[in-house]
């Protein structure tokens, strides 16, 4: 990655912070319960076997319902447990909420186990998280390169959830970052197939 795209996504991630501290906590709740029922509705869901989702941090579009309504829909619920050293990450499956511990990063995740690890296949839809996106479905994540990683070795449907105030005309990228399928606000739902 170039130092000008590096810098540029560096400064952009700080406005996207800002943006969304200077938001209020009601226009906040408002959006995230309108992105979650768009979501629950959506067709990619909806015919999900198996979900991979996060646990969201205080920045982020807030992901308990969907995780709660995944487990009781019945589909297979899979969390990111990241690797710092390798800068990889794993999903593992979650039966329960109250089976969250603490992770790196002081992340929620679940118990990490051989026989918890999940595989994607056609049946899955990942639900990405992200600071921001824009026209042609590129994000910009946290900067840890996790999602790009994982997304270069395995071909899943990808959906994003992101508040739409935060979406770009065009966003800095590289080679090195991947696309979404789908982007969820709760103004609209873009899709970026093919």
């Amino acid at each position: 990655m170039s130092l000008d795209i590096t810098a540029e996504k560096k400064a952009l991630r700080r406005s996207m912070f800002q943006l969304r501290a200077e938001m209020s906590f009601d226009s906040r709740r408002s959006a995230e319960q309108i992105i979650t029922e768009t979501v629950l509705q959506h067709p990619a869901y909806q015919q999900a076997r198996q979900i991979f989702c996060y646990v969201s941090m205080p920045h982020e579009v807030c992901t308990k319902t969907l995780l709660s309504s995944a487990l009781q829909d019945g589909k297979i619920l899979g969390l990111p447990v990241c690797e710092p050293q390798s800068c990889t990450m794993t999903f593992y499956r979650l039966d329960a909420l109250s089976e969250l511990q603490t992770g790196a990063f002081r992340i929620p995740i679940p118990p990490v186990s051989q026989d918890r690890i999940l595989t994607p296949d056609a049946d899955t839809l990942m639900i990405v998280p992200m600071l921001a996106y824009d026209a042609e479905g590129y994000r910009l994540g946290a900067g840890g390169g996790y999602y790009d990683r994982y997304l270069e070795r395995y071909q899943i449907r990808t959906l994003g959830i992101c508040y739409a105030d935060c979406r770009q005309t065009q966003l800095p990228h590289d080679a090195f970052d991947r696309r979404l399928d789908c982007c969820v606000t709760e103004q609209k739902t873009e899709d970026f197939y093919g």
